[in-house]
């Protein structure tokens, strides 16, 4: 299996000139290697580094590896930011690992990318597959939500958005430990437990609808493989984005890996070669819904319930036996 970093980076040219969008403090193309890379974030260095300093998550050591933002923007907004610096046509990959999740306007986003690139240019994400992580009871993403934050120029996660996701969050325990996700093809779906703040996310979806608030974070769209590679050949199909498909990965852990490369010459895909691929991912799709995708047979899912039932069973036994000592 490859290291995650050379999945990330397995179509990009190092040798040209990139965008890595939003990395933080962890780069994965950084310049202090030597690379010709330029940084774009929401934020510029020194407020990047400030919230760093403020977030006890991230040790000082690292916040060294903050490196200089070159392009201040919101990543749906690329084509605009790219355009004000001249640079349409000129950059031969971008990089984005977990940040195409979280834009309003995906389809905006992929214009931009597209418009920045050279032909033969490539954009890889990383993106997380949302029944491995905190996402796990969310439905993924479908075209109309795209076609609708794309036409309604949306600039922020809607109401309904933030709903979905506050509505529906997650965490995985692993041995009475939440964690954010687990392993697709180790993990068991049933350890996922919702949140239980209903009540509290639809009072914050009424002052939101009553009241616009400022930007807050949030996974505005969730897929795993099959879901997106959909969209994408849809939106081709319907002359919104250029790009064609290098690769799109199976769920390594928690995430995939996604290729996309603008064409030398754009070609016109027939209309029985996309709707039978079309056909082939729908039905893939109905398959890997919820928890088919964690290859765990019925019987290792009662067998799995059945040591949680005799754990349960041998604590209770256990309490009991010292409440009968101690009385």
């Amino acid at each position: 299996m490859l290291p995650r970093i050379d999945w990330i980076l397995k179509y990009a040219d190092l040798s040209g000139k990139g965008i890595e969008i939003a990395p933080y403090f962890n780069p994965a193309v950084a310049k202090r290697d030597g690379h010709d890379v330029l940084i774009m974030d929401m934020l510029n260095t020194e407020k990047l580094r400030s919230r760093a300093l403020d977030d006890p998550r991230i040790p000082d050591t690292r916040i060294e590896e903050i490196e200089n933002v070159d392009l201040v923007g919101d990543a749906s907004r690329l084509g605009e930011v790219i355009a004000k610096a001249g640079l349409q046509g000129k950059i031969d990959y971008i990089v984005s690992s977990h940040n195409f999740e979280h834009l309003p306007n995906p389809i905006l986003f992929l214009q931009g990318a597209y418009d920045a690139l050279a032909p033969g240019g490539v954009l890889s994400m990383a993106v997380p597959d949302c029944r491995a992580i905190f996402d796990h009871f969310r439905l993924p993403s479908r075209l109309s939500d795209w076609l609708a934050a794309y036409h309604e120029d949306r600039r922020q996660p809607s109401p309904e958005t933030l709903f979905d996701g506050g509505a529906h969050k997650s965490m995985f325990i692993h041995d009475g430990q939440a964690q954010p996700g687990c392993d697709l093809k180790t993990g068991d779906p049933a350890a996922f437990e919702p949140n239980r703040r209903l009540v509290q996310v639809y009072e914050d979806y009424k002052a939101r609808k009553a009241q616009p608030s400022e930007y807050r974070d949030a996974h505005c769209n969730v897929f795993f493989p099959e879901t997106l590679e959909l969209m994408l050949r849809d939106l081709r199909k319907l002359n919104l984005v250029g790009f064609d498909i290098l690769e799109i990965s199976e769920t390594q852990g928690l995430e995939f890996f996604v290729h996309l490369r603008k064409p030398e010459t754009p070609r016109e895909i027939p209309d029985e070669a996309f709707y039978a691929h079309r056909h082939d991912l729908l039905v893939k799709m109905s398959r890997n819904l919820g928890a088919a995708p964690y290859g765990i047979a019925p019987w290792d899912i009662r067998k799995r319930k059945i040591a949680r039932w005799l754990k349960s069973l041998r604590s209770r036994v256990k309490n009991r036996l010292k409440e009968i000592k101690s009385g």
